[in-house]
């Protein structure tokens, strides 16, 4: 096109809407790693004997500049990362696999525990509730000053007695998500859910969502009722937990529940289950319900 037309490459690029780096473009070939430097890597061999040994590249530097050595710190880690004498990178905590997220549609299947801190006074309270998934019921609870695995199994204790009677029937699978608290990894609560028929899951390091129910409950609680007043002690702080309990359960409306209380959404699935025709196992022939 230049040939043809006479114009200039500049002209000839503007016309037909090409970056002129792309016209000018060259291949190059891969440069090869560089050489180290022998006198900069004997220098580094020096100052990494004894304690010094688990210096970092920027700390190597540094000693280098103390020597009157001028190099920068990137010169330094190339290097150091040559010889095979740099540190390993640090890991900070556990790695630890996200449960995925549970949208249960029974009750009685998938529980969430949670504590919280509520201050009464001239002391802190703690508030351990369990709230199940579907019906949003808090079926287990206590208030206190005490923070231990007593109060946690105490919780599980009274959820499984109000929704079974006694521990969980055989064949029914009932699981309930905790962080990784003492309180819920202490062997008298692993015990005490091993009991009762519980499995555990427990959620990330730092990952509330990983409990969305317990955690959405709690910031409930705390504009409705905790920051609404301000509690003198403990027995004021706990009288007002259990208020808030009997009217989140029997009067609180939620959008997910198509705006019913948690009460009316469980009574609402109970009879639903009441009145479904049971299968015969033998011929699965329908049989009137009872």
């Amino acid at each position: 096109m230049i040939a043809e037309s006479g114009l200039t490459p500049a002209a000839a690029i503007r016309a037909v809407g090409m970056v002129r780096s792309s016209y000018y473009y060259r291949p190059q070939p891969l440069r090869g790693p560089r050489p180290l430097d022998p006198g900069l890597s004997a220098a580094i061999v020096q100052v990494l004997v004894g304690p010094a040994m688990v210096y970092g590249y920027r700390k190597v530097q540094a000693a280098l500049v103390a020597q009157d050595q001028v190099v920068n710190h990137k010169k330094v880690l190339r290097h150091t990362h040559g010889l095979g004498l740099t540190q390993p990178r640090k890991v900070k905590g556990r790695g630890y696999t996200h449960p995925v997220p549970v949208q249960p549609t029974q009750s009685n299947t998938y529980w969430e525990e949670d504590l919280t801190y509520v201050w009464c006074g001239s002391q802190p309270g703690y508030l351990f509730a369990l709230i199940d998934g579907c019906d949003k019921e808090i079926a287990g609870d206590t208030f206190g000053d005490r923070c231990r695995a007593d109060e946690t199994s105490m919780v599980l204790e009274q959820a499984v007695f109000a929704r079974f009677g006694s521990r969980v029937p055989v064949g029914h699978r009932v699981v309930l998500r905790i962080d990784r608290g003492s309180a819920f990894k202490a062997r008298k609560f692993r015990a005490t859910a091993h009991r009762l028929g519980v499995e555990l899951e427990y959620a990330g390091i730092r990952c509330p969502n990983d409990k969305p129910y317990i955690e959405a409950f709690f910031s409930k609680y705390k504009v409705e009722e905790v920051y609404r007043h301000e509690y003198r002690d403990l027995v004021e702080g706990k009288m007002g937990w259990e208020l808030y309990r009997s009217w989140h359960n029997n009067e609180r409306v939620h959008q997910t529940l198509n705006y019913r209380t948690p009460r009316q959404a469980r009574a609402g699935q109970m009879t639903a289950l009441a009145n479904e025709v049971k299968m015969c196992n033998i011929n699965q022939a329908p049989l009137c319900p009872k």
